[in-house]
């Protein structure tokens, strides 16, 4: 089973999202942007969405956030 991170502030798309991956996912969900870089390192998911209006740093933002913290060394080899 694959592991799959969610990050979006929004029930609805949360719904939308578990409902087209099917059920052969395990889904984890966070809720804002700066929570992810801390799911990454606890999860180790093999897919991350971000959705790009997440509340409190933005999904740009969040997805620099990864890149940096990547670079540094502070996230599990993939």
């Amino acid at each position: 089973m694959s592991g799959v991170l969610l990050a979006t502030d929004a029930d609805r798309l949360f719904d939308e999202v578990v409902a087209a991956l099917g059920g052969d996912h395990d889904i984890h969900r966070v809720h804002e942007g700066q929570a992810v870089a801390g799911a990454l390192a606890d999860v180790e998911p093999d897919l991350v969405i971000l959705d790009l209006q997440i509340g409190n740093m933005g999904g740009m933002a969040t997805s620099l956030l990864i890149k940096q913290e990547a670079r540094a060394g502070r996230l599990p080899d993939q």
